[in-house]
């Protein structure tokens, strides 16, 4: 399912649910509940609405949610977000196993994003014993430890204790907290001040929706607080033709060229191999700091090619698209921007942290940085005659690559490239400093790296571990850094020999 755009699409989406919750389900629900009860509903059973809270959350939540893009029913490898029902917890206050309702995160439970909490459809908004002006003052005054009328207290309790027991494990407060019936709705805009030790439990950041009708009069609120990628502080990646909705051409003063690239393991009757699809994009720096990532319209992607001579024409079709689609932002924004070359990106800190060379967004889903380059493959090596592409040759050379040569495209380990071709490296030493963890103690010497701490020094070794580095688009940053030496060295430019001979002649006299 395509992700809702804005506010309008959203409510849309929302009132068909509602529609036909009243329209199909409800009656559907009532009528199983008579047959299978043999018509004793009216006499020992409450209507669905008032005693279950599985139907406000299959009928209702779910379907609100996914309205504002958090989705059940896709994986975070979708570039969806993860939003996982019934997950446990140990509680801080009662050292027992607690399950949320709903707990919403970024790439792990370690970011936490949001939880939900969902009672019967029958539990009124909470009313204090002493009168207070809103909603959101009554809720405030009840965090703050006033009673309230029925269950309320115990239920703030019970949030209060998910939000720090969460805090205690992931040193995060969730950007959000939901408290809903699947009718009325209250929304925690700050949970950290809300349900933290140290928080005001201000009421200006407490919103509460009386009913359907409100949330749907006041829906637009609801999705600028609410939604997805307005929540994680994510502005969508547009096309060239909507970049002047999302920014003035005069705050752009950099390009880089960049890819998707999706890995995947095809099945086969004796063994998987490796599939890598790409899709051109488009990198630009505004002034104040951030990036933006610009979509290709079409949304073309490409797959690399198995047969080797095929190779070049698949590099040369990524080159066309990559640089229709930097014409494209230029034409659009009355620019000449010229891609920025990725060493260039890795000297700069500031720019480099918002936007790492290589970043996994999905299970075997990555962007990937390229700079003036549009491929993360070079069309040839760097250097011609290398004796290391071949398993055999290095195996003889007393420098061959363990377990032994990959004769064929292999996901275990990932290398797509196998012994003899060009794009293949077969050194051990190459391969083991590849592998080698970045630490806290070498980190300096690393420079600037996209992997974190404990994973590896190759910029790309998640998706292609025996890919030549002289044939890889990193290996300008690579090369320059402290920690990693490689056995092949690139022959001297004419002009560099030519003044290195002359010194010689100078100095020893004709050779």
């Amino acid at each position: 399912m395509r992700p809702v755009r804005n506010a309008d699409d959203s409510l849309r989406q929302f009132r068909k649910i509602c529609e036909d919750y009243e329209r199909y389900y409800r009656p559907l629900i009532t009528t199983i509940r008579k047959r299978l009860t043999d018509g004793s509903s009216g006499k020992h059973l409450l209507p669905h609405d008032e005693c279950l809270e599985a139907h406000s959350r299959v009928y209702i939540v779910n379907a609100l949610l996914a309205a504002l893009n958090w989705r059940l029913d896709k994986s975070p490898g979708d570039g969806l977000p993860n939003l996982v029902p019934e997950t446990p917890i140990r509680s801080e206050e009662w050292e027992t196993i607690r399950f949320f309702d709903y707990l919403g995160f970024e790439k792990g439970p370690e970011n936490p994003l949001l939880i939900v909490e969902t009672k019967r459809p029958n539990t009124p908004l909470p009313h204090a014993l002493t009168q207070a002006p809103t909603y959101s003052e009554i809720v405030s005054r009840g965090l703050a430890g006033e009673p309230l009328q029925g269950e309320w207290n115990k239920w703030l309790d019970s949030l209060r204790d998910y939000v720090c027991s969460l805090y205690k494990r992931t040193q995060e407060a969730p950007r959000r907290v939901v408290l809903t019936n699947g009718d009325w709705l209250i929304l925690f805009l700050d949970p950290f001040d809300a349900f933290l030790k140290d928080g005001t439990r201000n009421p200006n950041l407490i919103i509460v929706f009386l009913d359907r009708s409100d949330i749907e009069k006041r829906f637009r609120d609801l999705f600028l607080h609410l939604e997805h990628g307005l929540v994680l502080g994510e502005t969508p990646a547009p096309t060239p033709r909507e970049l002047l909705f999302y920014i003035d051409p005069g705050t752009v003063d950099q390009a880089m060229h960049g890819l998707h690239l999706h890995y995947i393991e095809e099945p086969g009757i004796y063994q998987k191999k490796p599939v890598i699809k790409v899709a051109p994009i488009l990198f630009l720096h505004l002034l104040h700091g951030s990036w933006l990532r610009v979509e290709t319209t079409s949304q073309e992607e490409y797959e690399l090619p198995h047969q080797k001579k095929l190779l070049s024409k698949h590099l040369r079709e990524v080159k066309k698209a990559a640089r229709k689609l930097l014409d494209q932002v230029n034409e659009v924004l009355q620019t000449s921007l010229q891609p920025l070359p990725l060493s260039q990106h890795y000297k700069d800190e500031n720019a480099f942290e918002p936007i790492r060379g290589v970043v996994e967004y999905g299970t075997d889903k990555f962007l990937v940085v390229t700079g003036d380059k549009t491929h993360y493959i070079l069309p040839e090596p760097l250097i011609s005659d290398c004796p290391y592409h071949d398993w055999f040759m290095c195996n003889t050379n007393g420098v061959g690559a363990n377990p032994g040569p990959i004769v064929r495209r292999s996901v275990e380990p990932r290398s797509f490239f196998m012994s003899g071709e060009l794009q293949y490296c077969a050194h051990r030493d190459v391969i083991s400093a590849k592998e080698n963890q970045i630490t806290v103690h070498n980190r300096e010497r690393c420079g600037l790296r996209s992997g974190e701490e404990g994973q590896a020094f190759c910029e790309i070794w998640r998706f292609e571990q025996h890919l030549c580095c002289r044939t890889c688009v990193f290996e300008e940053v690579c090369k320059k850094s402290e920690v990693f030496r490689l056995p092949c060295i690139p022959p001297e430019p004419p002009a560099v020999r030519t003044i290195t001979h002359s010194l010689r002649r100078r100095n020893h006299g004709p050779s």
